[in-house]
């Protein structure tokens, strides 16, 4: 399922209201108002917060209480520095699981379409 230019502008005008670290709306609520997701994880709600961001350029940080627009210097550099640490996080992960399967080659199925063993 898509959204609407409506979806979209109401999504943009709740993030809106909702400035600085303490003033959260989650994707729930957003989707109470735009009604995209019957699944409880709001995967469109989601990528309609992402989209609204990209398009309009929106400083909007995300977090485990929802969504808000940055409001200050220190929150945006807390969250960047989260990001940074998520995608250090997860290259150390990609490793791990590179060397741990190239000990179990022999019991994994190789396939010519790939090159990662």
């Amino acid at each position: 399922m898509s959204y609407t230019q409506e979806d979209y502008e109401t999504a943009k005008e709740l993030l809106l209201n909702h400035r600085g670290k303490g003033n959260e709306i989650s994707s729930r609520e957003i989707n109470k108002e735009v009604e995209l997701d019957s699944v409880g994880s709001f995967p469109q709600t989601r990528k309609l917060v992402k989209d609204i961001m990209y398009q309009e350029q929106i400083p909007i940080i995300g977090g485990g209480n929802g969504y808000y627009v940055a409001e200050t210097e220190e929150e945006l550099a807390s969250y960047l520095e989260s990001l940074e640490g998520r995608i250090i996080s997860n290259a150390e992960r990609k490793m791990a699981v590179q060397r741990a399967a190239n000990q179990w080659r022999d019991e994994i199925e190789e396939d010519d379409d790939y090159d990662v063993l």
